[in-house]
């Protein structure tokens, strides 16, 4: 009459998760803000430093970049530094939910539309 109760052990521990993961995703967030990626434009002039929650740290731009070029040697560096901390957050979700074992229904799909990825 009451099959599937043998689960019950696991909602138990996934409630129980949920009640630490305020307090994890704000240490995660701290510890993002330490993370860096750096990325180059295409042409190689320009490079991003960001930390992992997405904020820009340094811009290098080469002495020898043409004027009409830079704005899209910024845009192409600050991309790529922006898929890249995408990417290191991301990561970093997946790793707290497998520890939390927090094993949600989409969240492979959710992290990945996030991140832009395919």
């Amino acid at each position: 009459m009451f099959k599937g109760l043998g689960n019950l052990g696991n909602i138990a521990t996934m409630m129980g998760s949920l009640q630490k993961l305020p307090e994890m995703l704000s240490e995660l967030n701290e510890r993002m803000k330490q993370e860096t990626v750096t990325a180059s434009s295409n042409c190689g002039q320009v490079k991003i430093t960001m930390n992992g929650t997405g904020q820009v740290q340094s811009v290098e731009i080469s002495d020898g970049i043409a004027k009409d070029s830079l704005p899209q040697a910024i845009q192409d560096a600050t991309n790529a530094a922006g898929a890249a901390a995408k990417q290191v957050y991301a990561t970093a979700i997946r790793e707290l939910a497998t520890e939390l074992e927090l094993n949600l229904p989409g969240m492979d799909s959710l992290l990945t539309n996030l991140t832009g990825g395919q």
